[in-house]
């Protein structure tokens, strides 16, 4: 029971956040190919794939079907991007810091040598 709501669930997300929805043309794709073939009987699979999806796309009678052939439009449901949002960008100016003295001198950079002698790596203690 547990497996069959979990693939229930893979199936709902799989086609409601991803291109998955677009197997669920295939039907129509099978019947749009048996339309060609009757129109002309000589044509293949590898043509009727390359007239639909590599050659361009001509505005002829059964555009609107070739429109409804899966892969052909992809729906835009997942949201927007905020820099194509804004109309009108902010200027940001960059300015160097108003009193900058220059590099300041290290004031203790000698090591006392007690802690040159502590290490890390040392034998255990009982």
């Amino acid at each position: 029971m547990k497996e069959k709501v979990a693939i229930f669930l893979l199936v709902i997300y799989l086609f409601g956040s991803t291109d998955a929805y677009q197997l669920l043309k295939l039907p129509m794709l099978v019947g749009h190919y048996v339309k060609h073939k009757r129109e002309s009987p000589y044509m293949t699979v590898g043509s009727f794939i390359k007239m639909h999806y590599i050659d361009p796309q001509p505005f002829d009678n059964d555009y609107k079907q070739d429109m409804q052939l899966p892969f052909k439009t992809v729906l835009n449901v997942y949201g927007r991007n905020l820099p194509t949002d804004l109309t009108i960008l902010p200027k940001i100016i960059f300015r160097p810091p108003a009193g900058d003295p220059g590099l300041q001198p290290v004031l203790n950079d000698n090591i006392p040598p007690s802690l040159l002698a502590c290490s890390i790596f040392q034998p255990p203690k009982a």
